[in-house]
């Protein structure tokens, strides 16, 4: 990809409130963006997630530390996606990752009880996706940081394509274990290549609605587990 020019680049990176409907401007320097032909959209995001989540079921449902029909999101610490080795075993396992060490596999990180409990009580929670492939953390990631294909085409219209997810480390290269993958590096080979003139503005679209899931203990209980993550969808539109 010798054609690829940056909207924004810097190490410490930005964070960014992904809320459904809202949309906010990014925090970058004003850039420009060379008039020509791209073909690919290539995206560099944390393998941290996190999330806030607050929700209401129709029954008790059983958290970290109370029980209740609202339930909220109230741990800052962090799993690991995938467990150091089989958790049936030593539900207690940690991994250690590029953000130190992971909560063990069974913590709670929801907790349940009345609507003014969630409402003082949710905060951000995370998840670091130590690896895509199915496989302990015990295990070295596959070939080219654990390069994904994605199933589906994501984008609409002129954004739409073929996106391929890997694992990078701190140093941009292809993360080989779950302990030195820092980044997510995401590809998108376009159907139809961007088109860019003097005049093109951009909009980039992410959306986590689908990525994110609620886990319970088991299917025999209403013990709330976490939310769990998975990559964002990203797509960038262009316009004249």
């Amino acid at each position: 990809m010798s054609s690829c020019e940056m909207f924004f680049e810097d190490a410490a990176g930005i964070t960014v409130d992904i809320k459904a409907g809202v949309s906010s401007t990014f925090d970058i320097p004003e850039f420009t963006i060379t008039p020509g032909t791209y073909p690919f959209l290539y995206v560099q995001l944390s393998n941290k997630l996190g999330m806030k989540w607050q929700g209401s079921m129709s029954n008790n449902v059983t958290g970290s530390s109370g029980a209740g029909k609202y339930c909220w999101t109230n741990n800052a610490g962090f799993h690991s996606m995938a467990a150091q080795s089989n958790p049936g075993a030593d539900p207690t396992v940690t991994v250690e990752t590029a953000y130190g060490t992971s909560l063990a596999y069974n913590a709670v990180t929801v907790d349940c009880g009345t609507l003014a409990e969630a409402n003082a009580g949710v905060i951000f929670n995370y998840e670091v996706m130590t690896r895509f492939s199915e496989a302990y953390c015990s295990a070295n990631l596959l070939a080219n940081g654990d390069k994904m294909d994605m199933t589906e085409k994501e984008g609409v219209g002129a954004s739409r394509g073929q996106p391929t997810i890997s694992l990078l480390t701190s140093a941009d290269v292809f993360a080989t274990t779950c302990t030195n993958s820092a980044k997510i590096a995401w590809t998108t080979t376009l159907d139809t290549a961007y088109i860019i003139t003097e005049n093109s503005s951009f909009e980039m679209s992410i959306a986590a609605t689908a990525a994110n899931e609620i886990q319970f203990d088991s299917e025999e209980n209403l013990e709330i587990f976490k939310v769990g993550s998975g990559a964002p969808k990203i797509s960038l539109n262009v316009t004249d």
